[in-house]
């Protein structure tokens, strides 16, 4: 794994405890599959990368089809 997909790697799994931590379980649950994508593909790193600096709010709004999952995401984070 590059360095730039560790340091990805690392924000995922900071953003799922935060999540955790504030009784988000199910959009933690939501983005654990992401754990097993191969992050040293630049444009899934970049898609990972803009899907973390979105809010909760927004995140809930992918998770239940209300807003759209970017498509290379999309094997990984599916709508409920």
């Amino acid at each position: 794994m590059s360095g730039n997909a560790a340091g990805i790697d690392l924000t995922v799994r900071g953003l799922r405890y935060r999540l955790r931590s504030q009784g988000m379980l199910e959009l933690d649950a939501w983005l654990a599959p992401l754990a097993a994508a191969n992050l040293d593909d630049p444009r899934l790193r970049m898609a990972v990368a803009d899907l973390l600096r979105r809010d909760p709010p927004e995140l809930v709004a992918m998770m239940r089809g209300r807003a759209p999952i970017p498509s290379v995401l999309q094997p990984w984070l599916t709508c409920d």
